[in-house]
């Protein structure tokens, strides 16, 4: 049967020493096989051997080294481990190596190796020979001790296959290992001072884990010292608002600032735009033939003071209509007393001869006969006859209506992207750009094709003068200032002239003058600045900022706050302070 408190672990003949140490930690079993293979160098080291007795110790197991390599053998001995050449053979410890050599070696380790019993204290060489025995006593002790040890040892088996272990009269007192504890162990040199072998693994451990709190305590110490510290420092003063409302002059022919006239030198820029828009067109024109044909005209003169006095002429062209259609003469029409007659109290005098007219407009419509006409400015005219030979043909043609529809899609057109393109090319002139002055000139609108042309569709073009004026920025700080202090009476020192906030209003102009009105709010008191201040409180504690910044007699408060609750002064960097200038709350007028 298989014990389960007995295990066999095969070495690797690259396995290391941490290799074998960790098989002999996992394994579960009280004895424990190391088959080590042929050549294997991993415990022909005194040290590594020394290692793995003492974890088989520490782990209160049984350890068994199968091997047959003769080199091991002193050095299993001397650390007390037992070897056996196969799995079958009895284990025993072998003999500790003979001390030869020139010198006296006492041995400092500590060679105590439990393994089961009491423990036994192996010889100690220099006890029985003294400390000043020669070499060949040394010898001959040692030869003893092997002698004795050897027949101890001989006595210490165990058994690693799964039979019974063979007890006979000599091995009587052999202990197989099967669940027993072995009662021998080799005995311990003597010694001046115990040699222990530290635990690499812990010890590195240790090692990683103290330079992480390194790590973290000065990660710590930078943001508690350097990154988080703030200062905010906010300054009040007793500066105040000016307002100014000022008429400015902008000509483009001025030479210098007239503070007195309010006359700015000025730059216009210009912009001509073409706008075009395509509709369709909705007049109608009949292009078939005019109808012609004569009236016979009669003129009337009731209760005349002179008889028989002949009526006027109807000149040629005169317009004469019916049914709401309009008819051309194309001859003059006169009147004689020749056919003259009275009806009444009136006088008639019919025209010599008929007279020719002509349809105004093409179309069948205008086709008459026997009707009767008034003559246009000729009350005292009739006429009376026909008209033919009129025909259809109506087309589309271009009217005004067209033309202006057209015009009011265009002007619908947003003009913005203009007034852009003006203010970026003043700012490229180093002019500041006054877009109140923006405006469109009169459009110059033509139709394609023009009013009355026969066409389905029609395309108008309007074309567009845009302007703007800009001026040095310089000259309107000017003409703000001299308002201020003309203002105040006294010579201000101006914080702020508002210009950027300005608001502009255009009166009147044209392409070269125009008239505006300029509005704005400056601010007047102490001129401090931030970037100064702050490289003046840099590392300094909330008093000396507070004393530092009062000794500006503009200066009415100075409030000092530190973060976070640690921070006695303010920050050497001064990215990390915070400066405020309140505005002023008054005005002045």
């Amino acid at each position: 049967m298989t014990d389960t408190n007995k295990d066999t672990i095969y070495v690797d003949i690259d396995d290391e020493i941490t290799a074998l140490i960790d098989k002999v930690r996992a394994s579960n079993a009280k004895l424990i096989a190391l088959v080590l293979p042929k050549r294997a160098t991993v415990l022909q080291s005194i040290v590594n051997m020394k290692l793995l007795k003492r974890t088989a110790d520490n782990e209160k197991k049984n350890l068994v080294l199968i091997t047959n390599e003769s080199g091991l053998m002193p050095l299993a001995g001397a650390v007390g481990l037992y070897v056996a050449q196969s799995l079958s053979s009895k284990p025993e410890v072998p003999p500790m190596p003979s001390m030869g050599g020139s010198v006296t070696e006492t041995v400092d380790e500590d060679l105590s190796i439990p393994i089961g019993g009491d423990e036994e204290e192996l010889p100690d060489l220099t006890k029985r020979t003294g400390k000043s025995a020669s070499i060949g006593s040394l010898t001959d002790a040692a030869k003893h001790v092997d002698t004795q040890t050897k027949a101890d040892h001989a006595m210490d088996t165990i058994q690693l296959d799964d039979e019974e272990p063979e007890i006979n009269s000599t091995d009587s007192e052999a202990l197989p290992l099967e669940g027993k504890p072995i009662d021998s162990a080799p005995k311990k040199a003597a010694k001046k001072n115990k040699i222990k072998i530290p635990n690499f693994d812990r010890f590195r451990t240790l090692i990683i884990l103290g330079a992480l709190l390194l790590i973290g305590l000065i990660v710590l110490a930078i943001f508690a010292f350097v990154v988080w510290p703030h200062a905010y420092v906010d300054i009040k003063t007793n500066a105040s608002n000016v307002n100014t409302n000022i008429n400015l002059t902008l000509d483009t022919n001025a030479q210098s600032v007239s503070h007195s006239n309010g006359i700015v030198p000025a730059q216009v820029v210009t912009e001509q735009k073409t706008y075009s828009q395509t509709v369709n067109t909705t007049g109608q024109k009949n292009e078939g033939t005019v109808a012609t044909g004569s009236v016979n005209m009669v003129a009337t003169v009731c209760n005349s003071t002179n008889p028989f006095q002949t009526p006027s002429d109807v000149p040629a062209g005169t317009g004469i209509s019916a049914n709401n259609l309009t008819y051309i003469t194309q001859a003059d029409t006169s009147f004689s007393l020749v056919n003259a007659y009275s009806k009444g109290s009136c006088d008639y005098y019919p025209a010599s001869s008929a007279t020719a007219i002509s349809a105004q407009s093409a179309g069948s419509n205008y086709n008459v006969n026997n009707t009767s006409f008034t003559v246009a400015g000729r009350s005292d005219v009739t006429a009376n006859g026909s008209a033919s030979g009129g025909t259809d043909n109506v087309v589309q043609v271009v009217t005004q209506t067209d033309v202006s529809n057209a015009t009011s899609k265009i002007n619908a057109n947003n003009s913005g992207a203009v007034e852009q393109t003006l203010s970026n090319e003043l700012k490229g002139q180093g002019e500041y750009p006054i877009n109140a002055t923006f405006t469109s000139g009169t459009p110059q609108i033509s139709s394609s094709p023009s009013i009355g042309s026969q066409s389905n569709t029609v395309t108008v073009t309007e074309t567009v003068t845009y302007t703007m004026f800009g001026a040095k920025m310089s000259d309107l700080k000017s003409i703000v200032n001299a308002n201020v202090q003309s203002q105040t009476g006294k010579s201000q020192n101006i914080i702020s002239d508002g210009i950027n906030q300005s608001a502009f209003k255009q009166d009147s102009g044209n392409n070269t003058r125009d008239h505006v009105t300029l509005t704005t709010l400056a601010e007047v008191g102490p001129n401090l600045s931030t970037k100064q201040i702050k490289k003046q409180v840099v590392g300094k504690s909330p008093q000396q900022i507070i004393s530092l910044l009062k000794q500006n007699p503009d200066v009415t408060n100075v409030t000092v706050r530190l973060s976070p609750f640690w921070v006695s002064s303010a920050p050497n960097n001064g990215s990390k302070i915070t400066v405020k200038i309140a505005k002023p709350s008054n005005s002045t007028k």
